[in-house]
């Protein structure tokens, strides 16, 4: 009966073990999930404290004198005293409609007597 007995520890034995060993696993694999989100939340901080320093930078640009008066004279059309304001069209420079004036011709020599002419006449 002894080695009945003795079977009967090592079996239990050997679940124990692998109990504690399950344990020990999921423990281990609940840390590393854990690590894992602790990881992902601190990238997401580090995103969302940039993008805040972007938008108090923002904020400290629209609070300029010069922002302010750049949508004034866009938004309102605001000039200053002293400036002339040009206005430039967008639509093309309409082409001239009137036909053009046919000019007076003298009538002229034929190609051949023009050539004739520059050889061979004596000035």
């Amino acid at each position: 009966m002894k080695t009945g007995l003795k079977d009967y520890y090592h079996i239990f034995g050997i679940l124990a073990l692998i109990y504690f060993a399950f344990l020990a696993g999921r423990s281990i694999y609940q840390n590393w999930q854990t690590n894992q989100e602790a990881k992902k939340i601190k990238t997401e901080i580090e995103t969302l404290e940039i993008e805040n320093q972007n938008l108090k930078s923002q904020i400290a640009y629209y609070q300029t004198p010069s922002f302010k008066e750049k949508e004034a004279r866009r938004k309102l059309g605001l000039v200053k005293p002293d400036e002339k304001v040009v206005i430039l069209s967008k639509e093309p420079p309409k082409a001239n409609n009137n036909p053009p004036v046919p000019s007076e011709e003298k009538p002229t020599k034929p190609n051949y007597q023009l050539w004739w002419e520059f050889f061979f006449k004596k000035d």
